[in-house]
């Protein structure tokens, strides 16, 4: 059957190249948006991801890593002296405006975290070391914010609201999630050159002591006032989730994912369908030598699955491409196995689904059209 299947198919060279390309356009436009999709709320909770704390307090009602209300340093007391936790150490998240060289002015987050630990800062560096932050007014930026920072690297110098900076490392991994670079810092330098101008934590991260119980030590913290206390899975899922769903990011990508399902579909619709009608009086010869209903009805899928099969290893070896391409660029793009083959499945269903309309157009053939 799979013979017949790729004869039918290779007999009519140009229609199975529309097929695949149409196939093949569609794997890339959704693979490359879920891919996007990935990235971004992959990217929005990297910070959370990678810290090495295991419980994320905040304040009640923040939603996500850029809203938070600041603590005090009584808080932070109250933290350490909870029975359970080993240490505990205060972030901040502000937002600073960079004078670039040539004058144009940018937004920027910047992560303030005590460089000492390194908990909260930058997991891979490039260039430089962590401990470099200890000097005030200087930062680290990641590598793929070196176009909107200009070219901008080790050793150079601007300005962050009217204050001297220096960048001293490079690092990997931290990729903006707006269009605004990020900037790690020691916490008396991003406490300083915040825009908003306060001076308090907006996070406090714990570390257990050796055989705590996660739950028991988050619900004896939670009976301090105003503590909404997180696990660093919880935290960064509830960020992801702020970001995918409150902004409309997701709806945005959604469509477009489903706009590529039906350019695919419509497009391998019509030539199977075309192709089908072709060759109506062979499958009314099939029937008439014994083939049956579902015989030919495997034929059809058999020839879809092959289309499938084919557009999606086109269509994604044109997304690992893109994908290559973008690496050092502002956006993320992710692919792991699980979406590869959600993907795989998705175009086997596009195309299967595409069948249809030949699938009943050859089951109402009557076998004696052969003889007419």
């Amino acid at each position: 059957m799979f013979r017949l299947a790729w004869k039918n198919l290779v007999n009519d060279r140009m229609r199975l190249g529309v097929a695949l390309a149409g196939v093949a356009f569609a794997v890339f436009l959704m693979l490359i948006q879920a891919g996007i999709y990935v990235g971004f709320t992959r990217s929005a909770s990297a910070v959370v991801d990678h810290c090495r704390a295991d419980l994320w307090i905040v304040t009640s009602g923040s939603p996500n890593i850029e809203a938070a209300w600041p603590f005090s340093e009584d808080d932070l007391a109250a933290v350490k002296g909870t029975p359970g936790v080993a240490s505990a150490e205060k972030l901040i998240h502000s937002f600073g405006y960079l004078r670039l060289p040539d004058g144009e002015g940018r937004w920027a987050q910047i992560f303030g975290f005590d460089p000492a630990t390194g908990t909260g800062g930058p997991w891979e560096m490039v260039r430089g070391s962590v401990a470099d932050l200890k000097r005030p007014g200087t930062y680290i930026v990641d590598e793929s914010a070196a176009g909107q920072l200009q070219g901008l690297g080790v050793g150079d110098r601007l300005e962050n609201i009217d204050r001297k900076m220096e960048i001293v490392g490079v690092c990997r991994g931290a990729k903006s999630y707006t269009t605004n670079p990020i900037l790690f810092a020691s916490y008396d330098t991003a406490q300083r050159a915040s825009l908003l101008h306060h001076e308090r934590a907006g996070f406090i991260v714990a570390t257990l002591a050796p055989g705590a119980d996660a739950a028991e030590v988050a619900e004896r913290l939670r009976r301090f006032p105003r503590f909404d206390v997180r696990t660093r899975r919880e935290f960064a899922a509830m960020t992801r989730d702020y970001w995918a769903s409150k902004t409309g990011v997701g709806v945005g990508i959604g469509l477009t994912v489903a706009l590529g399902f039906v350019v695919g579909l419509v497009i391998v619709g019509q030539t199977m369908y075309a192709s089908t009608v072709e060759r109506l009086r062979e499958f009314a010869t099939l029937k008439a030598l014994g083939a049956t209903n579902a015989g030919v009805c495997v034929l059809l899928w058999t020839q879809a699955a092959i289309i499938a099969a084919a557009g999606w290893a086109a269509g994604g070896a044109g997304a690992m491409l893109a994908k290559g391409a973008l690496a050092d660029k502002p956006i993320a793009v992710h692919f792991d196995a699980p979406l590869l083959a959600a993907m795989l499945a998705a175009t086997l269903a596009m195309c299967l689904g595409a069948s249809l309309l030949s699938v009943v157009r050859v089951l109402r053939v009557d076998p004696a059209a052969v003889f007419k």
